[in-house]
């Protein structure tokens, strides 16, 4: 017994070490083929954003990258996101399949993102935040095009998570070479709805073939659709045996990398499209925190790497430990409450430095101020993002696994970046403050 024990433990130990190594990614439905995924690094891509067409309404959405895997409106309204991304379509000029296989990401100190081609030559680029983005060659329909031309499929690997977006694949069954090509998928994006692509019969063969982690339909019928698609239901019927179903009433799945030892499961995940909001209280106090922080951003945005490590002569801490320390609090109570509720998908992330000034080590000494306010930017991005799990938390009681309220928590998050930003402006004043 004593040695089950142990190895349980040691099981937990190193599937919690896992988790906290790869945080998680935010898959966003927002209907018919438009998804968003969101990273930790605070990138974000979109594939196939629909018209006002369609009877849904166009979210207003930002992102550093836009996917189109065919030119039909419900699929390419790409004008309609915001941030100047940029763009990368699966078709060409000629109606075949576009090669794409690049990385995205946006490197400390940098303000814009970068794309480059995965090559030899660019490999040392590659860092553990970036987003590699491969084109798939697929067909609209199960005649090789004949009736309505190629689709691409895109492949996205970010933080130990491989994502397939199966666009309007139509296809019955995939070939040994697409097969291949996609290697092991934790997420699968397929349609589902039928007329304009697979059906749920076919879909389930796919699946079959692909044999994904998880399953997340795409692509039908619902209130808003206007286009005569098929609803999930009819797909949700045909799941086989060994599967669990999970609806979500929102339109976020968070997914962890898991590890290559981990024991075998299958899920079919059922979004709804409409994304999760706070109402209420909750929503006035995660307002005053976000708003709170992004304050504190712009005072130590246009601080340089110099200034952020200025050691004072009265014995306080540096401005980055300032910033460390306000987005490690955030980031490490929060996730430790995510992680209670969720547990297969999240972790406790303590990344809080030391707290006395003669014990503390930068992380990322070389960072300037705009990289540190990105850092806080991308904690506050986390908490945001996966704040549906505080949805019927009560704000008066000890939120899972914290000592705090909701409450409590939300209105010292307020105040603590008030008050750190506070005692570094007055740093400012101090005999050596340097220039720049």
């Amino acid at each position: 017994m004593r040695y089950l024990a142990s190895l349980v433990l040691g099981l937990v130990l190193t599937a919690t070490t896992f988790a906290q190594e790869h945080p998680p990614v935010a898959i966003r439905w927002w209907g018919q083929g438009m998804v968003s995924i969101e990273t930790y690094w605070n990138l974000t891509v979109v594939i196939d954003p629909y018209n006002d067409k369609i009877g849904y309404e166009v979210p207003e959405l930002t992102a550093d990258l836009v996917l189109v895997t065919h030119e039909h409106g419900d699929h390419n309204n790409v004008e309609a996101i915001q941030a100047e991304p940029a763009v990368r379509r699966g078709l060409d000029g000629t109606g075949k399949v576009r090669e794409i296989n690049i990385y995205l990401d946006r490197f400390a100190n940098s303000d814009g993102t970068e794309i480059w081609g995965n090559t030899k030559a660019d490999s040392a680029k590659q860092t553990e935040h970036s987003v590699f983005v491969r084109s798939i060659s697929a067909w609209h329909d199960d005649a090789q095009g004949a009736k309505r031309g190629a689709v691409a499929m895109f492949l996205i690997e970010v933080d130990g998570v491989s994502i397939l977006h199966c666009g309007d694949l139509g296809q019955s069954k995939l070939t040994d070479e697409q097969v291949q090509t996609l290697g092991k998928i934790d997420v699968m994006l397929l349609p589902v709805g039928g007329v304009y692509t697979i059906d749920g019969n076919s879909a389930w063969d796919i699946i079959k073939q692909v044999n994904p982690r998880i399953v997340v339909p795409i692509h039908y019928k619902t209130d808003k659709l206007k286009i005569p698609l098929e609803p999930v239901d009819k797909f949700v019927e045909h799941m086989p045996a060994g599967w669990e179903l999970d609806k979500v009433s929102h339109n976020t799945l968070a997914v962890t990398a898991q590890a290559d030892d981990a024991e075998e499961k299958h899920q079919l995940v059922v979004l709804d499209y409409k994304p999760w909001q706070p109402t209420g209280e909750l929503s006035e106090l995660i307002e005053k925190m976000d708003a709170a922080c992004k304050a504190s951003q712009k005072v130590f945005a246009p601080l340089s790497a110099n200034q952020m490590s200025w050691q004072p002569p009265n014995g306080t801490h540096t401005p980055r430990w300032n910033t460390e320390h306000m987005m490690g609090r955030q980031l490490g109570f929060f996730s430790q409450i995510y992680a209670a509720i969720d547990p297969d998908s999240f972790a406790h992330i303590n990344l809080n430095p030391a707290q006395m000034p003669a014990d503390y080590k930068a992380a990322h000494p070389d960072w300037d101020g705009a990289e540190e306010a990105r850092q806080m930017e991308r904690a506050n991005a986390y908490v945001r993002r996966f704040a549906y799990l505080l949805d019927g938390v009560d704000l008066d009681k000890p939120a899972p696994g914290s000592r705090w309220t909701l409450r409590r928590l939300l209105m010292q998050m307020d105040r603590h970046f008030g008050e750190h930003t506070s005692n570094v402006e007055k740093k400012f004043e101090l005999e050596g403050w340097p220039a720049e």
